[in-house]
């Protein structure tokens, strides 16, 4: 009100205050929304990070027109899964299971974990890759101190010999290239899903890059080396994951399938 009050004290006409105040407040809805919408991607993606790869993986091997029926439902009612999992093997439709005998939370999270994997496809074959095409080394340390707990590993780390080429894990554009006192040599991809995939610690990065320019999942961001901060370390990818809301996330899991379905 007071913002109207203060309008209203200039030559400005009341129905020009008016679409003043109109267009504020819809701004301010809009950009709420978005705020909400980033927080609710954010908190799925967290949850697909705590499924089960060995899980995800196995299904996708026996299962690959069902697997995330399978997933779903395992995920959330594991190890109670079995008469569900037996109506699967049985033939019977995700959406025509016999539910009887689970409570009705149980029920919302295997739908819910099932319209995750639907609508991010992380863990869909083919969608995304993995970006090295040698075999590699990486644990999950997501998470782990780093500069003497001053800050948090938010990637994983992939193990090979210097030199050994990497590629992207998907379709994008490029955001940045070049060097950071952290990353050393790194490039950054802005995916079509929004997120921002991160590739730091190069030794040589693509020539052939611009900022700007679009990328192919399977193009050459570079080789691997310790630049940056991992100077003191053996030649490795960080491998990071920032949602766009500035929030990194764990991708160990999604690479240990990305790589599964790149062999």
């Amino acid at each position: 009100m007071k913002l109207i009050k203060q309008l209203k004290k200039t030559i400005w006409p009341d129905s020009i205050v008016l679409i003043i105040f109109v267009m504020i407040a819809i701004t301010a809805i809009i950009v709420k929304q978005i705020v909400i919408h980033d927080e609710s991607k954010s908190d799925a993606y967290n949850d697909l990070s705590h499924i089960s790869s060995e899980v995800v993986i196995h299904f996708q091997k026996v299962k690959l027109d069902s697997w995330k029926d399978y997933v779903a439902i395992i995920h959330v009612c594991d190890p109670t899964a079995n008469r569900l999992v037996q109506q699967l093997d049985n033939g019977i439709n995700f959406n025509n299971l016999d539910w009887s005998g689970l409570n009705s939370e149980e029920f919302k999270q295997v739908k819910y974990y099932h319209h995750l994997l639907d609508q991010y496809l992380f863990f869909t074959p083919g969608e995304y890759q993995f970006p090295l095409q040698e075999p590699s080394h990486y644990t999950d340390t997501y998470g782990a101190d780093r500069e003497g707990g001053q800050r948090k590993h938010e990637g994983t780390d992939i193990f090979n010999q210097k030199g050994t080429l990497i590629f992207s894990v998907c379709n994008g554009t490029l955001e940045r290239i070049g060097w950071n006192r952290l990353g050393g040599e790194r490039v950054g991809v802005r995916g079509q899903d929004g997120n921002y995939y991160y590739y730091a610690h190069l030794d040589t990065v693509n020539e052939a890059l611009v900022v700007g320019n679009s990328i192919s999942k399977g193009e050459l961001i570079g080789t691997m080396g310790n630049t940056g901060d991992a100077i003191t370390t053996p030649d490795h990818l960080h491998f990071g994951i920032e949602l766009p809301n500035g929030k990194w996330i764990n991708p160990y899991s999604w690479l240990k399938v990305w790589e599964y379905n790149s062999r």
